[in-house]
């Protein structure tokens, strides 16, 4: 018997042993470089599915120990773990045996495995944490509050991803509302020199299929940007934004064939997309 008890307590041991050491692992992988949220969830998960599984089995063994140790009596039935867990050896199955008879297979009356009561035991445990701390106490992040936070995050991602558009990765705006932006932007800034409808003035006509500097939306959007200095045109990107050259120079792309009146005489290279 004395061997059964140290068995036993040798099991408890090793699990909380474990578990210790499972608390230290999971800073000791941060401090290894893998800082990333993905990496520290999947250490996390990783390291709690193993303690699931060595609290299961050692839930087994413990009710093994304790059904051997309640069979050779040194353990009496009153044990308020054995009541909790309900194990009956096999021995004493008769005990449990339900009158039914299928061609001579008998059915006993077996509890639920008591590793899955435990865990349902938490479950529920779980549940009224949970529903405590989300919605009566009001402290935790629910899911309306979530994807507000996520919608106002992706908002400002947006913002920033409008402010790296260059040459490069410009694309011509199509949207309506951003195309009217465009034409504000124009008549404020470019009107006194292109004309009002792009006819042509100072500079050169907007509308024709005339091209001084390259056609298409990156040549338009780089000539803006940096202007022309040795013809008089200013660069813009010290007084619009990003996002604002590529309103305008998709609005001044969308002015080609509009035929206003009185345009200026064509000048450059004649490209047709």
């Amino acid at each position: 018997m004395k061997n059964k008890k140290n068995s036993i307590i040798a099991l408890f041991l090793s699990l909380l042993t474990f578990k210790g050491y499972a608390q230290e692992s999971i800073p000791a992988a941060v401090g290894q470089g893998c800082d990333s949220p993905q990496m520290v969830l999947i250490a996390v998960l990783s390291i709690s599915i193993i303690i699931l599984l060595v609290m299961i089995y050692l839930i087994y063994a413990l009710t093994i120990f304790l059904a051997l140790a309640k069979k050779s009596g040194d353990i009496k039935d009153t044990s308020p773990l054995l009541r909790f867990t309900d194990a009956v050896p096999i021995e004493r199955e008769y005990e449990i045996m339900l009158d039914h008879n299928y061609d001579g297979i008998r059915e006993l009356d077996n509890k639920l495995p008591p590793w899955w009561v435990y865990m349902f035991y938490s479950t529920i445990v779980f549940g009224v944490f949970y529903m405590w701390y989300y919605h009566i106490y009001g402290t935790g992040n629910i899911q309306e509050e979530e994807y507000k936070t996520e919608m106002a995050q992706a908002e400002v991602d947006m913002k920033l991803s409008a402010c790296k558009v260059d040459e490069n990765s410009v694309t011509l705006i199509t949207d309506t509302l951003k195309l009217k932006n465009g034409e504000i932007i124009f008549q404020s800034n470019c009107a006194a020199c292109h004309g009002k409808k792009g006819e042509g003035s100072v500079g050169p006509n907007l509308t024709d299929d005339y091209w001084l500097h390259g056609v298409g939306i990156k040549n338009v959007f780089k000539t803006v940007k940096y202007g022309v200095p040795a013809k008089g045109m200013i660069p813009w990107q010290a007084q619009l934004s990003p996002t604002q050259i590529q309103e305008v120079s998709s609005y001044i792309i969308k002015l080609k064939g509009t035929n206003p009146p009185n345009p200026k005489a064509p000048q450059g290279e004649l490209i047709k997309e």
